[in-house]
């Protein structure tokens, strides 16, 4: 009867270390997982082509802001201009639609990468938006310039991505 017991124990020990095991595989493989999802969303990330000299169409937007039933965005990228001049400085001019609504300061940032998704630098600027009430909101347009700096990894770039910065924005019944 005690030879059973042991047995009994034996098969409960090897019954819970075959548990634990299975556990951390299930934990590894789910860290894995994990890993695979950030290398995907990593890789999903929406770079742009760049092509050096040509106008290329943007589709960036600051949030929207409600007021009196309709969305406004204060500051809307339109397209970006890269130019690489003959000492490796890289330089973007973006075409850029600002609605006059509150002072606001937009960060702007734009990263370079190679073809290999390496980032080859960055750069940023500021765009100011004025509160200027004439009854309406105005519209203007703006070119906004990024300076990159200097660099002999620049004639690599192969693609690029930009930002926006979210900032609060007051509408004209809060001011």
């Amino acid at each position: 009867m005690r030879h059973l017991t042991q047995s009994k124990r034996f098969l409960a020990a090897s019954a819970v270390s075959a548990l634990v095991i299975a556990c951390v595989f299930a934990i590894a493989a789910d860290t894995q997982s994990q890993k695979q999802m950030d290398r995907q969303a990593a890789a999903s990330l929406r770079l742009a082509p760049l092509v050096l000299g040509n106008s290329i169409p943007l589709t960036v937007q600051s949030p929207g802001i409600e007021w009196n039933g309709k969305t406004f965005h204060l500051l809307t990228l339109g397209s970006v201009l890269f130019d690489l001049d003959k000492a490796d400085r890289l330089k973007a001019d973006i075409q850029a639609d600002v609605t006059t609504f509150d002072d606001v300061d937009y960060d702007i940032g734009c990263a370079v990468f190679d073809a290999e998704g390496k980032m080859l630098g960055v750069a940023r600027a500021q765009c100011k938006v004025g509160r200027e009430w004439l009854g309406r909101v105005q519209h203007s347009e703006r070119t906004i310039t990024l300076d990159f700096g200097v660099s002999l990894d620049y004639p690599n770039a192969k693609a690029f991505m930009i930002s926006l910065s979210a900032r609060k924005v007051l509408t004209p019944d809060k001011w």
